[in-house]
């Protein structure tokens, strides 16, 4: 008869070190006071295959299809966050170095959870959290869960990602990192400005925050347009609007004017990361943990772009009407993170752990674009400069407080709980674009450049965007024996609610009395205090007039389930049940101007409810051998951004985005089937096979606009389907070689590949003229491959990973007016990590990343919409660990 596998007490005593650093044996619990034992004392040899084991270990075990990385994997790859990690999972991608696509769906079809906890996005134009402002350094393991269950919440799409920060350890434990790197690309100058550049802190510190005379006029005369402060005066008298434009002119002056561009030489970055954790016997049974962790990364980034926008000629080609082939940026990035828990076991079945995790990423670009426009395209020898400043700080704090309970005297009833609250920001204080008119001669040397002489020669934005968020749940299982088998009851409730409010205030200065002279000199000088102030120039500041800029927006959703979990003698386990959701939203733009509710209240609000049954089984074909089914039904809910018809800049792609409050949510059911193989020695094989069936799928596509404007939107498709097939694996060489010295010992492989296709029909809409009424869904790649190559040597002296990363084309948005889809294209990434361990504490780690200097490339019917290149990278760094 087969047995359903079992782990001895030595086995899961060595699996539990091995997930926990550091890595030793746990104790051997004693039955009585005065027992004696032995400790059998055990040495683990070798470092990657023994890793990958364990988290195979905890994926087998699980009722449900998932996939698991831990530290250790993440080290070993040299990934410096979470999203670089994560695209190694199967079927994974990463968008624009911050977000996942699980089995080639978008980001809104996954979801991020934090130890369990939803949390807030400090990025407003996306649901999830962006994974690149967790460290490595902070983070115990990943998982990717990718078949439903109940305990999920609903909103499940391709999958979800938790990320697991540190816990308390074994033993005491002390690691430390320091690390520098640098690109290709920074050998040359980039870009910077007054006050831009590296920060530690990444904090503004009011430099480039919107001037309090500004807001406080704003606040007295409702705007500060000229006419509005006369109004507020008195009335439109001639002497009335004299004194409102004064007092315009004298709010020009407050504004921060020191942001010319200039070229600059970047230093290397440098990353440093400190983690401490201990835990204390009390007494028989109880133990008191903790475990301290911080972060820091500072870099600089040189890059070079491509934009282009089409119009669609006569016999379907692709016609230019905006080129920008000279894109010169730099982009400096500050890191800050830290988490702290605190654990505590009154014995082996009750405990409580409190976590706080902080994480702020600052981004500040200094950006110039030089090519035509709509006005230059057909101009031989003339052409415009846009620059632009891009400064940001995305922020995250979350306090959780979880538990864990078993009671035997209540029929073994166990609970989890936990209760989260969080809060993101994104602070875009200060936003800045303006343009040069370039005139060259017929050698196309540059004869002038000028300023642009406009009512909007140059655009300030400020941006904020708050969100908090309280998360409760609680879990109970109560297990019951029947001869053979085994049966898990269980049920919960699960809290959620997110307040968000979003501002953006933006200000345009008119330049049309200047002079060409005058408008040929630097920014600064153009705007400087007497320019601003001689009222002959007519200088003048307004608001920029945009629809409910600013918006408030709400969520609750109550959640509850019941389910079970089934081992039915030794050959099979089935687990399952329903969730039941009441979800609630309302989001209300305001006027910026009036402050007055943009559109009807009533078609605002959003509510919904339904249940979400789940089904999966397992077969075990023999202890080794397990085959998973695995069916369920979810739903996508559109984004908060995406559901308020607010216009925003799309910091990923640049574009400019309108939401639809018509959005509706798109219902799915999930089918997953997967064979798994587990060796003894570590190695694994699985292959799998998915479908899902979408009933009003969200896409993204482009609406109409003006020439050389794009303006991207959401709509829902009428349906679509998604399906596809995976293979994972993970060997070594060891048994071609019996011999100790053999070549092959300690030489590894470890991979995977999803190959899948979508489809999607969609109606022709009134506000655009879509080119495929059927095509693949937007973001779906139809493969995605990694492939892993790693070696650790004998001795323990030496190791190192060569991995590859690569994903097919995808939608980057729906093409219209004839023109095709816009795809972005493949992109090969190839790594390096090489390892040296010196003594059992120290570490030098030499890691290369993107080895093929490949770029990021979004092309249409063969025509390059927007490509960027980001060189290649290469790091250095010590790492100390007891």
């Amino acid at each position: 008869m087969r047995r359903f596998p079992t782990r001895t007490p030595v086995c899961l005593a060595v699996l539990a070190a091995l997930v926990t650093l550091p890595s030793l044996a746990a104790e051997p619990e004693k039955k009585d006071a005065g027992d004696e034992f032995d400790v059998e004392r055990i040495e683990v040899v070798g470092r990657q295959i023994n890793t990958l084991s364990s988290v195979m270990a905890e994926r087998r075990e699980k009722a449900v299809v998932a996939d698991l990385m831990d530290a250790e994997q993440i080290s070993r790859s040299g990934d410096s966050d979470a999203a670089e990690a994560l695209r190694r999972i199967t079927g994974l991608t990463l968008v624009q170095d911050k977000f996942i696509y699980v089995r080639g769906l978008g980001e809104r079809y996954s979801s991020t959870t934090l130890n369990g906890a939803l949390v807030p996005s400090p990025d407003p134009t996306r649901s999830v959290i962006p994974v690149d402002m967790f460290p490595s350094s902070i983070i115990d393991s990943l998982e990717v869960q990718k078949a439903y269950s109940p305990d999920k919440p609903a909103a499940f799409g391709g999958g979800n990602v938790d990320i697991r920060t540190l816990s308390f350890p074994l033993e005491f434990t002390l690691a430390a990192k320091v690390g520098i790197s640098t690109t290709s690309k920074n050998h040359k100058d980039g870009l910077d400005y007054n006050g831009g550049g590296r920060d530690f802190l990444g904090s503004d510190d009011g430099k480039r925050a919107l001037p309090k005379a500004v807001s406080d006029a704003a606040n007295q005369y409702g705007s500060i347009d000229v006419v509005n402060i006369a109004k507020g005066l008195g009335g439109l008298t001639a002497g009335n609007l004299a004194k409102a434009e004064t007092i315009n002119r004298e709010l020009g002056t407050s504004f921060n004017r020191r942001m010319d561009l200039d070229k600059s030489s970047v230093d290397p970055d440098y990353d440093f990361s400190v983690a401490m954790g201990n835990r204390f016997e009390i007494g028989s049974e109880s133990v008191l943990g903790f475990m301290v962790g911080v972060a820091h990364d500072t870099e600089a980034k040189n890059f070079n772009e491509r934009e282009r926008y089409y119009s669609r000629s006569a016999d379907g080609s692709l016609s230019p009407l905006e080129k920008f082939d000279d894109i010169l940026g730099t982009t400096y990035t500050e890191k800050n993170s830290g988490v702290a828990s605190v654990g505590f076991e009154l014995d082996p079945y009750n405990k409580v752990k409190l976590t706080s995790t902080y994480l702020k990423d600052t981004s500040d670009e200094a950006k110039r674009k030089t090519g035509d426009t709509v006005e230059t395209i057909n101009e031989a020898n003339a052409n415009y400069s846009i620059n632009n400043i891009r400064y940001e700080e995305r922020s995250m704090v979350a306090n959780q407080v979880q538990g864990e309970h078993m009671w035997e005297w209540l029929f073994g009833l166990g609970v989890k709980w936990q209760y989260t609250d969080a809060r993101a920001r994104r602070f875009a204080p200060g936003e800045l674009e303006y343009r040069y008119y370039n005139q060259y001669d017929a050698d196309g040397q540059l004869q002038s450049a000028s300023l642009r002489r406009s009512d909007s020669a140059a655009t300030y934005q400020f941006g904020d965007m708050k969100d908090e968020t309280k998360n409760g749940s609680i879990d109970f299982k109560l297990p019951f024996e029947v001869g053979d088998s085994s049966f898990d009851l269980l049920a919960g409730y699960n809290y959620f609610e997110r307040e968000r409010d979003s501002t953006t205030s933006r200000y345009k200065f008119d330049t049309r009395g200047f002079t060409t002279a005058e408008l040929t000199d630097r920014f600064e000088n153009i705007f400087s205090d007497a320019n601003i102030l001689d009222a002959s120039k007519g200088f003048n500041i307004s608001d920029v007039a945009t629809r409910a800029d600013d918006y408030k927006s709400a969520q609750q959703l109550d959640m509850g389930y019941v389910g079970f979990d089934w081992r039915y003698g030794f050959d099979w386990r089935f687990a399952g049940g329903v969730r039941y959701e009441d979800f609630r939203q309302a989001s209300v733009p305001f006027n910026p101007s009036t402050g007055e509710i943009e559109g009807d209240p009533a078609e605002m609000v959003r509510a919904e409810d339904d249940f979400y049954p789940s089904l999966s089984a397992t077969y075990f074909l023999t202890e080794d051998m397990q085959l998973r089914f695995g069916v369920g039904q979810t739903v996508v809910r559109p984004d908060l951004r995406e559901v308020t018809p607010v216009l925003y800049v799309d910091p990923v792609t640049d574009f400019k985005v309108r939401g639809y409050s018509g959005l509706e949510s798109t219902d799915m059911t999930n089918f997953d089937l997967r064979w798994e193989w587990y060796l003894e020695d570590g190695a694994n094989l699985s292959v799998g096979a998915f479908y899902k069936d979408l009933k009003k799928p969200i896409e993204t596509l482009e609406l109409q606009g003006s020439d050389g404007d794009r303006l991207i939107s959401f709509r829902n498709a009428e349906d679509g389907e998604v399906y596809g097939l995976e293979i994972e694996g993970l060997r070594d060489f060891s048994f071609l070689g019996d011999s100790g010295d053999s070549p092959w010992n300690g030489l590894f492989v470890a991979g995977n590949l999803t190959v899948s296709d979508s489809e999607i029909n969609i109606n022709q809409l009134a506000e655009t003229n879509l080119t495929n009424l059927k095509r693949r869904m937007t973001g779906h790649s139809k493969y995605v491959a990694n492939l892993q190559l790693g070696f650790d040597s004998p001795d323990g002296l030496h190791s190192a990973n060569l991995s590859y990363n690569v994903f097919g084309e995808r939608v980057a948005f729906a093409g219209t007016n004839g023109r095709d889809d816009a795809l972005e294209q493949p992109f090969h990434s190839v790594n390096f990590t090489y390892s040296y361990y010196p003594t059992t504490e120290l570490s030098v780690k030499l890691t290369l990343k993107n080895l093929l200097d490949e770029k990021t490339t979004i092309e249409q019917q063969g025509q390059i919409v927007q490509e960027k290149e980001e060189g290649v990278s290469y790091g250095l760094s010590l790492s100390y660990r007891y």
